[in-house]
């Protein structure tokens, strides 16, 4: 198969509420590049989403990106919270879920095997895992993932943490997609077979590049000022300049970007905007 692109979309803001016209402008933007989009991520601010504007990006994603698959993305610590998403989630039209593990409560390794096996015999489209230490506070148990890979037929995974190792283990029995974008050509050779984006929000091309194997400087810069501040505080300042969206605004507790990011990002966008696409 060939590296999959999958943009985790940010969610732009106006006046307190959602921009769907900057969204569908996202979103049709991603169509000749991305092989799927993933709403209400953890760049969408998913957390500070309230379930009906969670159902409208859904919705308005299927709609605008009528041959993209998209995947919408459950955040839910508690197991039947969690099962109840993945049903409205798949009646919306969602092609597949992305499932963060339970954090601040965290779990046990066998909590995590019944919250997982229960949210995939809630719905029938596919699941992707996702293993995030540096926001659930744990990494996801190496066994507990090849059992629910060949107990539960779980076949893919995000994985956003910094260990290789750890990547080129779990490549051995799951199609893992890179949550880094760091480390997403480091990844690649370590068995990934794609990436969940951030940075190909304002970077498609960029990011396909990557992928087929082509080292991009201007990539790489693009990840590292993308973790300046908290994501998606500095990409979504970068879409604002991209033009694609009218604001760069936040909702509490997160905060537009520091004027330092700001600068930064304005002096790349200066040099580089014609190579950025």
């Amino acid at each position: 198969m060939k590296n999959a692109l999958i943009t985790a979309l940010a969610t732009p803001y106006k006046k307190g509420k959602i921009d769907f016209n900057s969204y569908a402008e996202l979103v049709r933007r991603q169509a000749d590049y991305a092989d799927g989009i993933l709403c209400c991520g953890t760049t969408a601010e998913a957390q500070l989403l309230t379930e009906c504007e969670k159902k409208l990006l859904i919705t308005a994603a299927k709609e605008t990106a009528v041959n993209t698959p998209v995947i919408a993305g459950i955040e839910e610590a508690d197991t039947l919270k969690a099962v109840k998403c993945a049903e409205k989630y798949e009646k919306y039209g969602a092609d597949a879920l992305l499932v963060a593990p339970p954090a601040f409560c965290k779990c046990t390794a066998s909590g995590y095997y019944r919250h997982i096996k229960a949210i995939k015999n809630a719905a029938s489209i596919p699941l992707v895992l996702y293993n995030i230490p540096a926001r659930c506070g744990y990494i996801l148990n190496k066994n507990v993932l090849k059992k629910l890979h060949e107990k539960e037929g779980i076949n893919y995974i995000k994985d956003a943490g910094d260990d290789l190792n750890y990547t080129a283990d779990i490549s051995r029995f799951l199609i893992v997609f890179s949550g880094n974008d760091g480390l997403l050509a480091s990844s690649l050779n370590c068995g990934a077979k794609g990436v969940i984006s951030v940075v190909s929000n304002v970077a498609p091309l960029l990011t396909r590049k990557v992928l087929n194997g082509e080292y991009s400087e201007i990539f790489q810069t693009l990840a590292e000022i993308s973790m300046r501040e908290v994501n998606p505080v500095p990409v979504k300042y970068m879409l604002y300049k991209s033009g694609i969206f009218d604001d760069y605004a936040m909702r509490l507790p997160l905060t537009r970007a520091r004027r330092q990011t700001r600068r930064e990002i304005d002096g790349f966008w200066k040099r580089f905007e014609g190579e950025i696409k």
